[in-house]
């Protein structure tokens, strides 16, 4: 679906809810999947030449995670401001916050680029890195850094028309952007070669970079999509749509007073999570290397599975957004129920073939046995309660459309440090249940997080909390 009038979008969702919602939610969704495909290929390049330069981008996984958080935070408070602007039929409030947006994405950028400059040297020996890996780890994060500019104004324009009805653009710009970061890592990874094609051999150029050459097609591409997203923020008629000329980029009180409510409490969830997630691998490196292993693909695998439920996240942002700013709280309800039953059915589709061919999948990864053999358990435990993490997932998205993402936060930190945590040390030490025992205890958490959600739902309060 293009971009549309907020007007014509909420009377679309008046005659035909269901259909709205799946119009605006199948880019989002591709958009998510090709993201993720873009990851698997990043980490295959890097992967196939040598497992010091897998360790090189590996060990910086966890800063990267913390980096987003505070990126993902600013892009959700600004997807709320613009969804309610439009909605209202304030287009020149709209406007006035997409302007104010990319101020805040380009000193943020500024921000985390100085950080990370500052800290590449001596942060993969805080993490421990092997002496081998360390050159390689700095010159990937110092690189990445160059990319952090670029990578917050995009994500942030990317939730401003998405908020906007609009989720097409964002995912064309990604799908050319994550094309050409294939292609640079194709070029720039690996010496130049020969290679084979239909039986004739050529000479292929290669920089010969190697994890540096991954590094800098990634920052190449965060430059690639902001380019694109800017020329069709200033050339494509919609609600949000700027000149780029125009001085109108001063941050008002009002903007800041409306990120801090909205944007903390996520970045805090963002934390609670990247934290949470830290502490567990350091438990269940404990166990040994056969249940990493098994947990690390079940987690690979598992995270594929949620993508959908992501898409569907943005779109209640958008729709409960929009709705609430024109004043239609039955309309946000409408739009709440059927963004629910939706993403539900489609989560259930995709995750019952995953647990039924939950061993085969494993294979697919893994060539031991005993790997497989554990693997196809904890994907199995997976693919079975994947619908209680994916609920809360969307239904996150229905809060923070509504300005009511505290209740987020406190869901997350109670299930992450009062439940998953706890379960998850009760599973491996006292009950001895291994790996399987810990995805049973996630499955716990997620089920909790589901249920504390749905009650939320009902009780109506997440419409209150709406701040026009």
């Amino acid at each position: 679906m293009g971009t549309t009038d907020s007007s014509s979008l909420l009377e679309q969702g008046e005659r035909h809810t269901g259909r709205t919602v799946m119009k605006l939610a199948w880019p989002s969704i591709l958009e998510q999947f090709l993201i993720s495909l873009s990851t698997l290929a990043d980490t295959a390049m890097v992967g196939s030449i040598g497992a010091q330069a897998t360790a090189a981008v590996a060990v910086n996984i966890s800063s990267v995670w913390l980096i987003n958080g505070f990126i993902t935070a600013l892009s959700v408070g600004c997807s709320y401001l613009a969804a309610h602007a439009v909605g209202s039929g304030e287009v020149h409030q709209a406007r006035s916050v997409t302007y104010q947006s990319i101020s805040c994405a380009l000193i943020l950028g500024l921000f985390l680029f100085l950080g990370v400059e500052l800290v590449s040297r001596p942060l993969p020996i805080w993490l421990g890195a092997a002496p081998d890996v360390v050159p390689m780890a700095q010159s990937y994060m110092r690189i990445i850094g160059f990319g952090l500019i670029p990578q917050s104004l995009a994500v942030v324009l990317s939730a401003i028309f998405r908020s906007a009805g609009d989720t097409r653009t964002p995912l064309a710009a990604n799908l050319t952007s994550n094309l050409s970061n294939i292609i640079g890592n194709f070029l720039l990874i690996y010496p130049s070669r020969q290679l084979i094609l239909g039986g004739r051999s050529f000479s292929m150029w290669g920089a010969g970079l190697g994890v540096a050459g991954a590094a800098i097609s990634t920052a190449a591409s965060q430059y690639l999509l902001l380019l694109i997203l800017l020329c069709f923020l200033t050339l494509k008629p919609s609600p949000v749509q700027i000149s780029l000329l125009k001085p109108r980029y001063r941050i008002r009180p009002f903007m800041v007073r409306q990120l801090y409510h909205i944007s903390i409490p996520v970045l805090l969830e963002r934390l609670t999570l990247t934290s949470g997630q830290i502490a567990l691998t350091a438990m269940i490196s404990g166990l040994g290397t056969i249940p990493l292993a098994a947990h690390y693909l079940t987690n690979q695998t598992e995270g594929i599975l949620y993508l959908p439920a992501y898409g569907f996240s943005y779109t209640a942002t958008a729709l409960v957004g929009q709705s609430l700013g024109a004043g239609r709280k039955d309309l946000a309800d409408r739009f709440a129920r059927s963004i629910c039953l939706i993403g539900s059915a489609v989560i259930l589709l995709a995750c019952i073939p995953v647990a039924v061919w939950s061993g085969p999948i494993i294979s697919l990864f893994s060539p031991d046995p005993d790997v497989i053999a554990l693997g196809t358990k904890t994907l199995f435990v997976a693919a079975a309660t994947e619908l209680f993490f994916s609920f809360f997932v969307i239904a996150s998205g229905i809060f923070r459309g509504a300005g009511d993402v505290r209740f987020s936060l406190m869901v997350s930190i109670i299930g992450m440090w009062g439940l998953r945590i706890g379960l998850v040390y009760l599973a491996t030490r006292p009950l001895q249940m291994g790996v399987v025992g810990v995805w049973i205890a996630i499955a716990i958490d997620c089920l909790i997080r589901m249920i504390l959600c749905i009650w939320r739902l009902k009780s109506g309060r997440w419409k209150e909390k709406s701040r026009s």
